[in-house]
């Protein structure tokens, strides 16, 4: 399934063309990056399956502060690197070339196992994964299939080939800019400053969500000046939304002699970052100055201490809770409540005195009604004062029982469109709490299903909307689908109906409000 990132020349020569030192190699030569290896008829990755380093991780380790933050990722890295540093705090693998081939995986392997620990991204880190791109974008295009995001912690010393491919197939990137001194990455590190520069700025326009890391190192690149022309490079051309982190230096690798970076220096980095109009800059590894501050108000956000958030003062995941103004990053997807205060409460408290109320009538009239084995309840989806109460009754009927998931399946009131659109955000918000979407379901449908879409406007919907704080509620283990159906033939929906109900796991839940058009005779 390996991509070619290689061209043959003349001589029996290959040229790899997957970072920017082009190595032009002869049969039986390994590149710069000592993990790519002309064999006589290609370039062979020889690291592709073959993992040095495998970890589930919060994703601000990355460092990551504005990419769906307080999730979990899954981190692979292979030995090999194209860069030489000589302060490497990972040069265990990145500066070895021996590949350990004892244990291979597959990148279907690497997918199951990041969904079967609920992450929700895959990166690629540790060492250089420009050097195995390869094998990351095999990875990550069966990533994308199943709802993962795709992250790579890079030094940005990639190919314009890998540049390209990872358009629309990596999500973010922590990228080290190093240094501001062209002389010094040729000479210490093995790279190219203008290179790193215009590969920050395509990524940028590529959408891919990026972050920039600056490990401070004193004597080296800790000058006002050297700072000065970072933070503005940053702000002028990414743009100053881009979050700047700062880490101190430990001695490690060859660099032993050299003092650790103080809190006074980094502060100074700190300052120069917001003078130059940066939104977010933060002080790695010295458990100060890492929170998340509205840029706005200046209203504490996102408390972490080390890389768990201990306070999240968002509104909806996506503003800040003190004067609404929306934050930037990427986010995860929730599917928000459009009708929570109209159809029904916006708070739990009073949506639990509707149901309470609604089961009171049932035990004062001494109505239990007991069926087992349940494959599908019918729904009323009007405001609870009223149709509640009917679908209250038929809530009962199923509580507690161990579905996996839900799925929730009613008609479009306020959109048009063809087919059906399924449900791809992350959670689905409630009064009442969270319910988490089964993307994983969910996708396996619509890889099915050529009708099923994803149009997140048409989510915003009713019919489904108020069935989900009865599933909060009687069925707070189970995962839920929502799909909206709008101009689409009823007996190709019976087969969409037919496959849910295969599944034991499942419960399905037809949401209907009958018809608003026909007479009480009818």
């Amino acid at each position: 399934m390996m991509d070619k990132f290689y061209k043959k020349l003349d001589n029996n020569k290959f040229q790899c063309l997957l970072c920017n030192h082009y190595c032009k190699l002869k049969e039986g030569q390994v590149g710069i990056c000592g993990v790519n290896k002309n064999v006589g008829d290609k370039i062979e990755c020889l690291v592709y399956g073959y993992i040095a380093a495998l970890n589930i991780d919060p994703v601000e380790k990355k460092p990551l502060y504005h990419f769906q933050p307080k999730t979990k990722t899954l981190s692979l890295g292979t030995v090999g690197c194209n860069f030489k540093c000589s302060f490497c705090q990972n040069h265990s693998i990145s500066q070895e070339k021996i590949v350990n081939k004892s244990r291979y995986f597959s990148p279907k392997e690497i997918v199951e196992i990041a969904i079967k620990n609920n992450c929700d991204s895959i990166s690629y880190t540790y060492n250089e994964p420009t050097i195995f791109f390869p094998y990351i974008k095999d990875i990550a295009t069966l990533a994308k299939k199943r709802g993962l995001k795709n992250i790579m912690v890079t030094n940005g010393f990639e190919s314009d080939e890998v540049i390209s491919s990872m358009k629309g197939l990596i999500d973010a990137a922590n990228v080290d800019l190093k240094s501001f001194n062209a002389k010094y990455y040729k000479k210490e590190l093995g790279g190219n400053l203008e290179v790193i520069k215009e590969n920050l700025k395509k990524l940028v326009k590529n959408g891919i969500w990026i972050e920039v890391t600056t490990l401070v190192i004193p004597g080296i690149n800790d000058s006002d000046e050297e700072l000065k022309a970072i933070a503005n490079f940053i702000a002028n051309e990414l743009g100053i939304k881009v979050p700047w982190h700062l880490s101190a230096f430990h001695p490690d690798y060859k660099m032993l002699n050299r003092p650790r970076t103080s809190y006074e220096i980094l502060k100074k980095a700190f300052d120069i970052g917001k003078e130059a109009g940066l939104k977010y800059v933060y002080i790695g590894n010295m458990l100060v100055d890492d929170d998340t501050i509205c840029p706005k108000c200046n209203h504490l956000v996102l408390k972490r201490v080390g890389f768990e958030t201990v306070i999240d003062n968002r509104k909806n995941y996506l503003y800040c809770k003190n004067c609404n103004t929306k934050l930037d990053g990427v986010f995860k997807m929730n599917r928000i409540a459009k009708v929570a205060g109209t159809f029904y409460p916006d708070s739990c408290y009073e949506i639990q005195k509707y149901f309470n109320h609604f089961n009171q009538i049932l035990d004062d009239n001494k109505i239990d009604i007991k069926l087992s084995n349940i494959k599908a309840l019918i729904c009323p989806h009007a405001g609870y004062i009223y149709s509640g109460f009917s679908a209250n009754v038929a809530y009962r009927l199923v509580k507690n029982q161990n579905y996996k998931r839900v799925i929730v399946i009613g008609p479009s009131h306020n959109y048009g469109f063809d087919g059906a659109t399924i449900s791809l955000f992350n959670n689905f918000y409630t009064p009442c709490g969270d319910i988490e979407i089964d993307l994983d379901y969910a996708n396996k449908l619509k890889e099915k299903f050529d009708f099923l879409h994803f149009y997140k406007e048409a989510h915003l919907e009713h019919s489904t909307e108020t069935q989900a704080p009865f599933i909060k509620t009687y069925l707070p283990n189970s995962k839920i689908v929502e799909i909206v159906y709008s101009k689409l033939d009823y007996e190709i929906l019976a087969n969409l109906v037919d496959e849910v109900l295969k599944d034991n796991d499942n419960l399905l839940i037809i949401s209907t409000d009958l018809s608003h058009f026909y007479n009480l005779e009818v």
